[in-house]
């Protein structure tokens, strides 16, 4: 496993934990990242979750736009 792996799932942890503290952060949702992410989209994790409006994972993984590709 590389670095880059190591340091995506540790954020995936991390959030998840202020997620479940009752303390997320959300990150990256500003009007600047929403402006960037209108020229192209570079996510930092690929999700295979399913599809349930009670669980998004963003939230629970407290990410902001643009970090995660689900499919």
């Amino acid at each position: 496993m590389t670095s880059r792996p190591r340091s995506a799932w540790k954020a995936l942890e991390e959030g998840n934990q202020r997620f479940v503290g009752g303390f997320p952060q959300h990150p990256s949702q500003s009007i600047a990242r929403r402006a960037e992410l209108a020229n192209g989209q570079h996510p930092n994790v690929l999700l295979f979750g399913c599809s349930d409006s009670r669980v998004a994972a963003e939230i629970i993984f407290d990410q902001g736009l643009g970090d995660m590709f689900i499919v």
